[in-house]
């Protein structure tokens, strides 16, 4: 403990009870039992299970020579005898799988016994075969489960096919799969069973991986061409038999297609399944939305920003009870940043780009949360936000299988995630050293055994709430390291909760039993039972209505990694006793609804107590915003000149050159209707819009054609030359030079009928890459006069430049205020972003790596500066705003987002360090962050020495670079001199304005934080007396280490006049601002009320607010 001596006072009484409180309090927490984890690894002795995937390493199979050499077997579990408990059955690749029936009942502990041999189900074993996953389904429809295992063939000597397992109802099973024209051959790796036609039987999606050759490196307008081995096949069920109907129900099957896991589940709820593909390595994920018609759309750009680079084991679930589905895809990012800078990570830029252009959806080398949105265009299909990293969910090493389900029983869907790989083949020193080292003298074998391990423990992650999920991993008893790849769960003692089945690579298999307590935490189980030829009731969706919300579950057992989960569905309720109504939706569209359930028992609903749904007879809402863009003659398309920061700067952390367009809104020709101006990218003409008749015209164009050489980053409608008409401000920017020729600030002068002239004196040259504006009157004449921020100096990325501050003359010219007066002005920061707050008369400010600024002007003209403390961040804007209706000047303020690797806070902050570091005549900008209470570099060894060669001569090896700490790469004598730069948070913010310029600090809610945020506008729209609050964002132009930061559908949000907002979601209010936006506006067209989203290198938008749909 340590005392402060300042201001303290403290008898002998009161230090005598501060001791006894506090020895007391040790006592307590001595004494206090040991918090038992959730979860516990049962022993194999008791259990009984003895199974191993037991792989051995030839010359013929290893990493080299077979990719998926390590990639494990899969599980699947189901009641095989009818008898309540659930069974399991495991994959191994080479040695023989295992089925295990569950003795539980009768040993009153979890306990299993082998029947492999007496039930005939071995499968295949030996060196000429490789099986893979596993799904239990009643394909015959007799009420018992059949088992379907995939194998690999036709590649390395391997040879068999997939196998059918008939159960024949006594612990015996007939292996039939010519039978159903199931014994599949090719690169099979999992199989998912489901209705997609809505005939009543089971169809089959057949997942098959590729492996690598010439002709996986292909365009991607190849991808009709399909491969015998490696595509993926839609098999239709003709009455027990299967018939391959891929290509007319518009399923891709090419040779590129890395399949690793299928997931299928009804994600844009319309009634029809839809199948999510995650491949591996430069192939998109597939999303496959059902049309209905028994074909399928293939839409994962449109429903996805981006997606998993090497997407691995995936599962569908609704995470956040709103009633869409979201998806958990697995990638091989580590959690350690030791062993992250050991590894190869996210594409060079240049490779980055080239694959985009080759048609492929940008793709990020990490675990991928996709929060589904719902419908926001009225199309097939549905959109999804990535907030994998928002989450915290995004590393966890080389990962297998991922599990959504409630594992405490709260009512909220956890995460587990299986881990570990036999070697690491990604090792750097591995690629650079060892394999260059010897590659001509050594073999195959022995070129994967000199691979390191990367054994792991398997991660778990408990939903907190809010988007939010916490690491619980030791908490609930995940230490053990190893290699786990398939997993499935089912409550195999009948408890209540979810226990866990996992597949082992070269170790025993793994049950761990779940300790959960139901007197704490309630549950229902739920069995279906439906008809004819679905009897287990796959595709149903249950939903269940508590007074704390609604949860929802589909039964499809193919989830995770090579595996199926057991057909009981099994819902955590928290401390709720009594539930609401029940209503389960069957594959067909048939509809059966329980009111007023009790808790804590296993209920069994038959499909034949259904009843047809009856859609209500009503028209479709119309939501409360609709985009008339077109019918409002809007054609303007923003066209970014192609310019690549990073050839410039190599470390800097974004494109600091694709900052428009920005909006200016105005009556130039004073009709008493508004017009407005888009700002143009370099080489593009900004374009003025009159209004006329409640469409949008082109105005007089001819002085900006004149300019369209420069790029415009800021707009700004005043009276400058006091004439009573308004005038056009542009400030001229684009991140690609300094020279303040070719990026002159701009002066429009109007004629009062909305024809624009160029004043070419009016204005001073300013030098280096501007940013923002803002006209006010500074000093109180009654003239208007210019703030402007500048951002960057081009090649110096963040060394701070000069602002300046432009006096009005009166005579339409501004003079540059260069004295004392301005001195704060000087090396003012990375600004990015300016208001005004006139009631106090002043000037806020924010950019990167910098504060939230106030400047105020004395009497006498001078500038002074404080700044609000602990908000230093990446800002993008700032809007003035009375947010909590007390006749003061709040702000809003657009930051980074937190949906990002790159965490910061006041304890711990986000460093950048200036200088340059090795005498090359350029300066080296190096972004450093705390892992683990370690501060460490950001980046990797590879990007730190092609900026600084000197790097290489001290650190001649990955590992040693990777356990360096920031001090022992750059010790204090280097750093001396250099500029230091600070992130404390990265959120966006209100800052509630006290009256007297004292700002309280409230973060916006999560919704805001899922990207950059660079606009807002305020308004009264639904005209109840409160401000409402739209923003919109998103950001592509992050190196690909850091990712891009797109997953914002913008926020239309209700406000309440104290300040909070109640957010509409953007399926219901309509307002979908996916892309990247830069600018909104409000606007009046006749008497509607409408904003303008300028989006960067996209369309503008025009979108009208409809008050009487609310």
């Amino acid at each position: 403990m340590i005392f402060k001596k300042a201001n303290i006072v403290c008898n002998d009484l009161y230090f005598k009870r501060v001791v006894q409180a506090f020895v007391c309090l040790l006592l307590f927490a001595a004494c206090s039992p040991e918090k038992k984890p959730l979860f516990q690894l049962l022993e194999n002795k008791n259990t009984k299970v003895d199974f191993v995937n037991r792989f051995l390493e030839t010359e013929e199979v290893n990493l080299n020579e077979y990719l998926y050499a390590y990639n494990g077997g899969g599980v699947a579990v189901g009641d095989i005898n009818n008898d309540g408990f659930p069974d399991m059955y495991f994959n191994a690749n080479q040695s023989g799988n295992a089925l295990y029936l569950n003795k539980s009942k009768e040993k009153e502990q979890i306990s299993f016994e082998d029947i492999t041999e007496k039930a005939g189900v071995k499968g295949f074993s030996g060196k000429n075969y490789w099986t893979t996953g596993v799904v239990m389904v009643d394909i015959n429809h007799d009420g018992w489960l059949d088992i379907y295992v995939s194998q690999m063939s036709g590649y390395k000597g391997f040879t068999g096919r997939n196998l059918l397992f008939i159960n024949n109802h006594n612990l015996t099973f007939s292996e039939k799969a010519k039978e159903y024209q199931l014994d599949l051959v090719g690169y099979c790796q999992q199989a998912a069973f489901f209705d997609y036609d809505k005939d009543g039987d089971l169809d089959l999606y057949q997942l098959n991986h590729s492996v690598h050759s010439p002709e996986v490196y292909l365009n991607t307008n190849l991808r009709n061409k399909r491969d015998p081995l490696a595509g993926d096949k839609l098999l239709r069920n003709d009455n027990g038999k299967f018939v391959d109907v891929s290509e007319k129900a518009g399923i891709w099957g090419w040779a590129a297609a890395y399949g690793l896991a299928v997931g299928v589940a009804d994600l844009d709820n319309n009634g029809f399944a839809d199948i999510y593909v995650s491949n591996d390595f430069h192939e998109n994920d597939y999303v496959y939305f059902n049309q209905g018609d028994g074909t399928f759309l293939e839409k994962s750009k449109e429903a996805t920003t981006y997606t998993s680079n090497f997407s691995m084991g995936s599962d569908i679930a609704d995470i956040n009870n709103d009633g869409l589905l979201d998806i958990m895809t697995l990638d091989m990012k580590p959690d350690d940043d030791i062993v992250r800078k050991q590894s190869a990570g996210a594409d060079p830029f240049d490779i980055f780009q080239f694959k985009l252009s080759f048609g492929y959806q940008a793709q990020f080398p990490r675990n991928m949360l996709q929060l589904n949105q719902g419908n926001l265009d009225g199309k097939i299909g549905c959109r999804f936000s990535e907030i994998g990293q928002l989450a915290g969910v995004d590393a966890t090493d080389w990962s297998w299988s991922t599990l959504l389900a409630d594992l405490d029983n709260d009512g909220l869907k956890d995460i587990f995630v299986s881990n570990g790989i036999y070697r690491r083949p990604n090792d750097l020193d591995y690629i650079n050293y060892t394999y260059q080292k010897n590659v001509k003298k050594s073999s195959s074998l022995k070129l994967s055994q000199m691979m390191p391990s990367g054994a792991e423990h398997n991660f778990a992650y408990r939903n907190q709430g809010n988007l939010q999920f916490e690491d619980v991993s030791q908490a609930w008893g995940f230490s053990t390291v190893g290699y786990s790849m398939g997993t499935a769960y089912a409550d195999l003692d009948n408890d209540g909760d979810l226990d866990l089945v996992i597949n082992n690579l070269n170790a025993l298999a793994s049950i761990y039993v779940n300790k959960s307590n139901a007197e704490e935490n309630h549950y229902l189980k739920i069995q279906l039972k439906g008809e004819e030829k679905n009897p287990f009731g796959i595709g149903a969706k249950v939903e269940i209505v508590t007074q704390k919300g609604t949860i929802v579950q589909e039964l499809q057992p193919t989830r995770g990694w090579l595996s199926s989960m057991d057909y009981i569905l099994n819902f955590g309720l928290g401390a709720i006793k009594t539930i609401q109504e029940i209503k389960v939706t069957w594959a067909n569209g048939k509809v059966q609804v329980l009111k007023n359930v009790p808790v804590n028992q296993i209920l069994i609903l038959s499909e034949i107590n259904a009843s047809p749904e009856k859609p209500l007879p009503e028209k479709a809402k119309q939501k409360l915003w609709q985009d008339i863009t077109e019918q409002s003659n809007l054609k303007f398309v923003h066209q970014e000149n192609s310019y690549s920061d990073f050839a410039n700067e190599r470390l800097m952390p974004q494109m600091l050159s694709t900052q428009g367009p920005k909006v200016a809104v105005a009556d130039v020709n004073g009709d008493s209707l508004e017009d407005f101006f888009v700002g143009g990218a370099m080489n593009q003409a900004g374009v003025l819009y009159l209004q006329r008749n409640e469409k949008f015209v082109m105005g007089n164009l001819q002085a900006f054609m004149a300019d369209k050489q420069y790029e415009d980053a800021a707009i700004q409608f005043f009276d400058a030359d006091n004439d009573k008409d308004l005038d056009l401000l542009i400030l001229s920017a684009g991140g690609q030079t300094n020279e303040a020729s070719l990026t002159p600030l701009r002066l429009y002068l109007n004629d009062g009928k909305g024809n624009f002239s160029r004043s070419p004196k009016a204005l001073p040259l300013l030098w280096s890459n501007k940013s923002c504006l803002v006209t006010a009157d500074f000093d109180g004449d009654k003239r208007m006069d210019i703030f402007v921020g500048v951002r960057s100096i081009v090649k110096q990325y963040g060394i701070s430049a000069d602002s300046y501050v432009l006096m009005n003359q009166g005579n339409g010219e501004f003079a540059l205020e260069t004295s004392e007066k301005t001195a704060v002005f000087k090396n003012l920061g990375m600004v990015n972003a300016a208001t005004w707050l006139p009631k106090s008369k002043e000037l806020v400010v924010a950019g990167d790596w910098m504060p939230i600024t106030i400047l105020k002007r004395d009497a006498n003209g001078t500038f002074s500066k404080r700044i609000i403390e602990h908000t230093a961040g990446w800002w993008n804007c700032l809007k003035a705003c009375d947010l909590d209706n007390d006749g003061d000047l709040d702000i809003l303020a657009g930051n980074r987002g937190i949906n990002s690797d790159l965490r910061a806070s006041t304890e711990n902050p986000v460093t950048l360090m200036v200088k340059d570091f090795d005498n090359s005549f350029s300066t080296d900008p190096i972004i450093c962050h705390f892992r683990n209470g370690k501060e460490r570099l950001y980046e990797g060894l590879d990007e730190i020495k092609k900026q600084m060669p000197m790097i290489q001569n001290r650190f001649h090896e990955y590992k040693f670079f990777a356990v360096s700490q920031l001090k022992d790469i750059f010790p204090e004598a280097l750093k001396k001199n250099a500029v230091i730069k600070q992130v404390e948070t990265f959120e966006s913010l209100q800052l509630i304005n006290d009256g007297q310029s004292n700002f309280q600090i409230k973060v916006l809610p999560k919704q805001f934080q899922f990207a950059p945020i660079y606009a807002f506008c305020t308004k009264d729209f639904n005209q109840d007396g409160k401000i409402d609050l739209v923003s919109g964002g998103n950001f592509s132009g992050f190196k690909p280490n850091l990712g891009m930061m797109k997953a914002s559908v913008g926020t239309y949000s209700q406000g309440n006049s104290k300040g909070n907002f109640n957010q509409i979601p953007v399926h219901q209010s309509g307002l979908n601002m996916s892309k990247e936006v830069r600018d909104i506006q409000a606007i009046r067209l006749g008497n509607r009320d409408c904003i303008l989203i300028a989006n960067n290198n996209e369309h503008i938008q025009l979108f009208q607010f409809f008050k009487n749909q609310q």
